[in-house]
């Protein structure tokens, strides 16, 4: 990392006064600090970790070490973490021995620790895995994180944003050649998952191939598209011969005030203050 991107101790005064958001992939660790009490405050990096680590919990330990400032007694301490082993159940079914045994039949290879976000807004909960090494250098390294599968956030604000409006919509969040979709009932999750894709071409089609799937008409549903600005400039126009209605996600206004780093970090991480 460049030393002038490193997050040193001193780039903050009362690590108290902010709170620390994390966002996990197996190729990148995504950092947010912002402070409860100042405007234009927020921090953010973006940070490659070594592919050569012997594992995702060696690596996310390297990049955190390598920046001090992460260590700190912060208010708050969130982490994301980016799975497709995920699936989502009825939040009826609480049990823990219940939500594992699904958990296992579906991903039966599995071998790892099952964790559990409910949204109670949508009836639902999103079981993720973890590798349990991972986990645990996360709770020792940090004061009592709350870990979330990284649709829970989003799930949380697009369904809030859902329900201002007459008209049903589609989410698409688009990042490192992913795209998140999302697609709700009036309190329930019609879609949630994640794609992986090498061309903007396929993006396209997942979003197609999806609303085919959930029998959603060019002229309903709206498509609101969040994230990296040069995909979605690049698959809207395509888009529009398709479907009737084709937008970027409008950013938050209540983060504005956070500061201009607010832009360019990943959206789930930005939305996470406004998921409480």
């Amino acid at each position: 990392m460049n030393q002038q991107d490193r997050l040193d101790k001193n780039l903050i005064n009362d690590p108290r006064l902010w709170r620390l958001a994390l966002r996990i992939s197996e190729r990148k660790l995504h950092v947010v600090l912002l402070c409860s009490v100042e405007d234009n405050s927020l921090i953010y990096r973006e940070i490659l970790l070594d592919s050569a680590a012997q594992s995702l919990q060696k690596a996310i330990e390297e990049a955190i070490y390598d920046n001090p400032l992460l260590l700190s007694d912060f208010a708050r301490v969130d982490c994301i973490i980016e799975t497709n082993k995920f699936t989502i159940i009825p939040a009826e079914i609480d049990n823990s021995d219940i939500q594992e045994k699904i958990f296992n039949e579906t991903f039966p290879s599995f071998d790892g620790v099952v964790i559990d976000n409910r949204i109670d807004s949508l009836n639902a909960t999103i079981l993720m895995g973890m590798q349990e090494e991972l986990l645990n250098f996360l709770r020792r390294t940090f004061n009592n994180p709350k870990i979330q599968h990284h649709l829970t956030p989003q799930c949380i604000y697009f369904h809030h944003k859902d329900q201002l409006g007459s008209n049903g919509k589609m989410y698409a969040h688009i990042h490192d050649n992913r795209i998140d979709l999302l697609v709700f009932g009036s309190n329930s999750i019609k879609l949630a998952n994640t794609f992986d894709f090498r061309e903007p071409i396929d993006a396209i089609y997942y979003i197609l191939a999806c609303r085919q799937m959930l029998n959603l008409e060019a002229d309903s549903y709206e498509l609101l598209i969040a994230g990296d600005n040069a995909t979605r400039e690049a698959i809207t126009p395509t888009l529009r011969e398709y479907l009737a209605y084709v937008m970027p996600v409008i950013f938050p206004s209540a983060m504005f005030k956070a500061g201009k780093d607010a832009m360019n970090a990943p959206f789930d991480l930005i939305v996470l203050p406004l998921c409480e």
